[in-house]
């Protein structure tokens, strides 16, 4: 355990400008984008000037405007890219990162297991990725107060239950960079399939909804699986989604430990 908390303080402080920034981000995008809904004009407040697929999209699932809006800024590829940097970037340090600057022998050699050294990483990914959630559903939430949008209220309890799913997603991300870092010796490919497979996903979740032919693929995608705006607006939690989500992000951290526990580091 003291060796868990030695890591863990160590990766606080690399992380002690990283994360403030990305959660201030966060929170800054959440408050910008329903400022920015309540001052626009009707069109833009009615989705009528979106795509096609959007507006049908949103009025499908009965999402009101503003509920639509906030779950757009959940899942834009700013947002994304800002959890990225830090989900991933800590996955991939974690052991591509060290063993190509050669401080993860060092690290080992010490009364340190490697499940402990890697929890150590989980246990500051998790509440990291939790904290990056909360400042959007908290920047949102304000700005709802302070600008009072039409439509519907945003509800803190149904925001905190859409932060909670955001927060897995994060964690999956991170569990995604974390196993191909467990596969690798050398930061930057470490990093190039961990933003490789992220991308990817990301466009399987985006283009194959399109074509019917392709549509299932779609659901090869964890972002698929990430469907906050019924929770936002009635505080329905899609609960199989949820459970698949929360299991990549458990697979894919349980497969880098696994792959991690048998490497060698010499390779």
């Amino acid at each position: 355990m003291r060796a868990c908390l030695v890591v863990l303080r160590r990766l606080a402080r690399e992380q002690r400008v990283r994360l403030p920034l990305v959660v201030l981000f966060a929170g800054l995008w959440g408050f910008l984008l329903v400022a920015l809904f309540a001052t626009s004009d009707s069109e833009t407040q009615s989705l009528s000037n979106q795509p096609g697929n959007f507006t049908a999209a949103f009025r499908l699932v009965g999402l009101d405007p503003l509920a639509a809006w906030v779950t757009l800024g959940q899942a834009h590829p700013l947002f994304l890219l800002a959890c990225g940097l830090f989900a991933i970037g800590l996955g991939v340090r974690a052991i591509a990162g060290e063993l190509e600057a050669g401080t993860l022998e060092l690290t080992l050699s010490r009364p340190l297991r490697r499940s402990t050294y890697l929890a150590a990483h989980v246990l500051l990914l998790a509440p990291g990725a939790l904290l990056i959630a909360l400042a959007y559903a908290a920047g949102t939430t304000i700005a709802d107060r302070a600008f009072d949008p039409p439509g519907e209220a945003l509800q803190p309890l149904r925001m905190l239950a859409a932060a909670l799913l955001a927060a897995i997603l994060v964690l999956a991300l991170g569990g995604i960079a974390l196993l191909a870092s467990a596969f690798h010796s050398e930061r930057g490919r470490a990093l190039g399939w961990a933003i490789g497979s992220v991308v990817a996903m990301y466009a399987l979740s985006v283009l194959c909804p399109l074509w019917d032919p392709i549509e299932p693929f779609a659901r090869l995608s964890v972002f698929w699986y990430f469907s906050p705006g019924p929770t936002i607006q009635q505080g329905d939690v899609l609960w199989g989604d949820a459970l698949v989500l929360a299991g990549i992000a458990a697979g894919s951290l349980s497969a880098a430990f696994w792959r991690f526990a048998r490497r060698d580091l010499a390779a």
